[in-house]
């Protein structure tokens, strides 16, 4: 069905403070929670802001997450074409038999015995940070090496590749390329990953990309095509957004220091307070993207099928309905109910690990960085709020 973009709001909407949504989605949240909004594209999906309607969109099975349906949102140019075959942008039964042969690599029994090599991995940082001295850029000396160094030692990918790997994550997922530059550096990327993939085959190896080559490949369980996007995804997003919840979450305590001197008090705080910096933050700013496969009602409002959906976590994160006192940084409040890593069968696959990590570093920065401060003011740190996950590019410390 034509809509006219007539006055219809643009998003994504720019923030007006460093960790709060837009005033403009809190204001629809209150206001209109079901409401067109417009595309640079000229399309115009529904974005669904509170809570409620946010989980019942991301549990429903009359809801598709596959972009290439008519009708599907396109936040932004890169995902036209950074998204075919990826795990999240799959339905039944095709998401649930890929992810079916992933999850015993990612279930939390087995990530929680990564832990003694995650510790090994942010005390090596630390001590470098520490040799090196202040001030540094927190987000080159430890919130991306943390992850990338993570991510690398399970999927079974080269660490020296790094700078490889990060430039990647910029460009598919820092909102400035172009569809057809996307378009380029992802076959260059795909076959990067398809020749560490025929690696693995015929030499296997003890990670997660070479248990499903060596086994799912192998077996004709897997294609090889749909292990090179699934491998390739998870690379990128394994490390970036992890290392987006490390350098903004040391910002917000920062920024609230009551609440920093509450977890140095009681480190048994750590656990809840990573749960409430995934809610505070809601790095996946720009929305889950969803698609209608029938007439539904959501909120009271009639969305027909093949219309596009944007639920928008970063409201639903602060509806006051669901989370007293939403916009306050409360590291007591252990709000695992959040939907920071989704919900439903598109829940984030590498949740525990994220949570392993996130735990790890933040214990650490909190025992052996006891006098911990910005270098300047929070205004110098380099945000990025135009990438479709937030995240920062500079953060300045000292101690």
């Amino acid at each position: 069905m034509s809509v006219s973009t007539g006055d219809l709001p643009a998003f994504p909407m720019s923030r007006e403070r460093w960790f709060d949504p837009p005033k403009a989605m809190m204001q629809l949240m209150a206001e209109e929670p079901v409401s067109r909004v417009r595309l640079w594209n000229g399309q115009t999906p529904w974005l669904v802001t509170r809570y409620d309607d946010v989980k019942a969109i991301l549990a429903s099975r009359t809801i598709s997450s596959d972009l290439s349906r008519e009708g599907a949102p396109i936040v932004d140019p890169a995902l036209i074409e950074f998204n075919e075959g990826i795990l999240s942008h799959l339905d039944p039964p095709e998401h649930d038999e890929l992810r079916r042969m992933l999850a015993p690599e990612f279930m939390v029994k087995r990530i929680e015995r990564l832990r003694p090599a995650v510790e090994a991995i942010v005390q090596g940082r630390v001590d470098a940070m520490l040799a090196i001295g202040p001030p540094l850029n927190l987000v080159d000396a430890l919130a991306v090496p943390v992850p990338m160094m993570v991510t690398c030692d399970l999927l079974g990918v080269p660490y020296e590749d790094r700078a490889y790997f990060a430039s990647l994550a910029t460009s598919f997922l820092g909102g400035r390329n172009d569809p057809e530059e996307t378009a380029r550096l992802v076959a260059e990327y795909h076959g990067y990953i398809a020749r560490l993939i025929d690696d693995k085959v015929t030499s296997p190896t003890d990670d997660v990309i070479g248990y499903m080559a060596s086994v799912h490949v192998a077996n004709g369980s897997c294609s090889r095509e749909a292990l090179i996007v699934l491998a390739g995804l998870l690379v990128i997003a394994g490390f970036d957004t992890t290392a987006s919840v490390i350098s903004l979450g040391v910002l917000a305590l920062l920024d609230n220091p009551e609440q920093m001197e509450l977890l140095r008090k009681d480190l048994d705080l750590v656990p809840s307070a990573v749960e409430e910096l995934l809610r505070f933050l809601s790095i996946t700013h720009r929305g889950l993207h969803r698609v209608a496969t029938e007439d539904i009602e959501v909120g009271g409002q009639l969305i027909r099928a093949g219309e596009g959906i944007i639920a928008a976590v970063n409201t639903a994160n602060r509806d006051a309905a669901a989370f007293p006192d939403p916009d306050s940084l409360d590291v007591r409040r252990n709000p695992r109910h959040h939907v920071a890593l989704g919900h439903g069968i598109h829940q984030c696959l590498g949740a525990a690990l994220a949570r392993l990590e996130l735990r790890v570093v933040f214990t650490a920065i909190l025992e052996q960085f006891p006098n911990l401060h910005l270098v300047g003011d929070i205004t110098a740190a380099d945000l990025k709020d135009e990438a479709i996950v937030y995240g920062a590019r500079r953060v300045m410390v000292g101690w």
